[in-house]
């Protein structure tokens, strides 16, 4: 009787493989049904509208910059070096500033 407890449980309960495996054919097969229904109602779509899926909006022409008065670069430089020596704990006096770029 025991063996027969034994058997009936070996069957009816899956492995931690079948379960993993199942719902990850599970996931896959349901957004590939997904991907399918969106291409068809996309097609329905165009049918019953006459229209194609909108063409892409041609990338815009940068504008020139206008000729604007170069800021005061001693300001500038001033407040880059007060963020450095803030973020390094030092003074201004301590660091020696080689050369800035605009990245």
């Amino acid at each position: 009787m025991n063996s027969i407890m034994r058997l009936e449980t070996a069957v009816t309960e899956p492995s931690m493989l079948q379960v993993v495996l199942m719902g990850i054919i599970t996931v896959f097969v349901v957004l590939i049904c997904l991907i399918i229904l969106i291409k068809i109602l996309g097609a329905i779509m165009v049918r019953v509208t006459g229209k194609s899926a909108p063409a892409p909006a041609p990338a815009p022409v940068p504008a020139a910059k206008p000729a604007a008065a170069q800021p005061n670069n001693q300001q500038i430089v001033a407040a880059i070096a007060a963020a450095i020596a803030e973020e390094m704990g030092t003074g201004v006096n301590h660091l020696k500033i080689h050369s800035i770029r605009r990245l």
